[in-house]
């Protein structure tokens, strides 16, 4: 690989250190590979707000052959694995944990945390939240929604809901043979349902989208609510019903699904995401291709000028980057099970 940015080779070094083998990131490693040789980002000032933990170096190391200079933050209630901010500073990476007042060429966003930092050429945001907080805004803006697309349902219905019961298991909260009430059944949902009978919990869906409205009575034998709306505050109008139960309560969603009338205190991990607790909250393999479109989305915009307001991946950009992910054949049998 030709790439020269300062921080190139460090970042290499740490992936083939600390993550597990290629062949669970085929699509970032594909993508370093090509962007090494074409540089189509050389010189880019680019602010990232992807969680920061160590198989987001993976990331950073596509952005990095493809000649970006990087920041990386964690704002507001996003987490990150205590370890990194010097593993980033040894690789040449800035880390903030305060939004900067300077322009960047693009701002690559999780939860909308980073949507009042001005970017020169746009946006390319990660989570289902993050695109309401966007979509809901005064300001508009040009905007990637990487959530939008086939490949972010890989990592919402399979990473998620695998990474939900991880956190279960080495917390010690086991939910087999348990009663777990799940709020919300769209793509985490699933997920998560799927991951928890695979242990064999039991699960009762709270879905009003789906014509099932939480009842009072739903809580009856719960051992543990878990949320997984996509929606900030959704639960506050049931808060204190579900603060006065004896469920274990468990928030899956970027940001607070539960409200500010429901005590942080009462909620596991005090309310953030349940899984980002984890080393690893997403493993590698389910989050690779995400990580990959939310990069590709910066090089689109670039080639598309024109382009303006929210903007969905394009087929033939996901299905690319997909490309090595099903010659990896890892996530094969899953994909198949829940029909992505």
């Amino acid at each position: 690989m030709t790439a020269s940015a300062p921080q190139y080779s460090t970042l290499l070094e740490i992936v083939g250190r600390e993550l597990s083998a290629e062949r669970d990131f085929p699509a970032l490693a594909e993508q370093t590979r090509v962007w090494a040789q074409s540089r189509p980002l050389d010189g880019m000032d680019i602010l990232d707000g992807t969680p920061v933990f160590m198989n987001t170096v993976a990331k950073y190391a596509a952005l990095s052959a493809a000649g970006a200079k990087i920041t990386a933050i964690a704002s507001g209630d996003i987490t990150f694995d205590p370890r990194m901010p010097a593993v980033l500073e040894s690789a040449g990476i800035h880390f903030m944990t305060e939004l900067p007042r300077k322009q960047f060429d693009f701002v690559m966003d999780c939860a909308g945390v980073c949507r009042s930092v001005p970017a020169k050429y746009g946006y390319t945001e990660l989570t289902r939240s993050g695109i309401h907080l966007y979509e809901q805004d005064s300001v508009r803006r040009t905007v990637f929604a990487a959530d939008s697309g086939r490949i972010k349902a890989i990592e919402t219905v399979l990473g998620t809901g695998d990474g939900c019961v991880r956190a279960m298991l080495e917390t010690r909260y086991n939910p087999a043979g348990k009663l777990v009430l799940l709020l919300g059944h769209g793509r985490v949902g699933r997920g998560i349902e799927f991951y928890l009978k695979r242990v064999g919990a039991q699960v009762r869906i709270c879905d009003p989208a789906q014509g099932l409205p939480f009842t009072p009575s739903m809580l009856d034998g719960v051992w543990c609510v878990i949320s997984a709306t996509g929606i900030h505050h959704a639960h506050n109008s049931i808060a204190k019903t579900l603060a006065g139960s004896d469920a274990i309560l468990i928030n899956m969603g970027a940001t607070d699904e539960y409200g500010p009338d429901m005590p942080e205190s009462r909620v596991l991990y005090g309310k953030k995401s349940f899984n980002f607790q984890l080393k690893e909250p997403t493993q590698t393999r389910y989050i690779d291709s995400t990580l990959a479109l939310h990069n590709a989305g910066t090089v689109w915009m670039l080639r598309h000028p024109g382009c303006s307001g929210m903007i969905s991946p394009p087929r033939e950009l996901e299905e690319a980057i997909l490309a090595p992910v099903h010659r990896a054949g890892l996530l094969k049998q899953e994909i198949e099970a829940l029909g992505l």
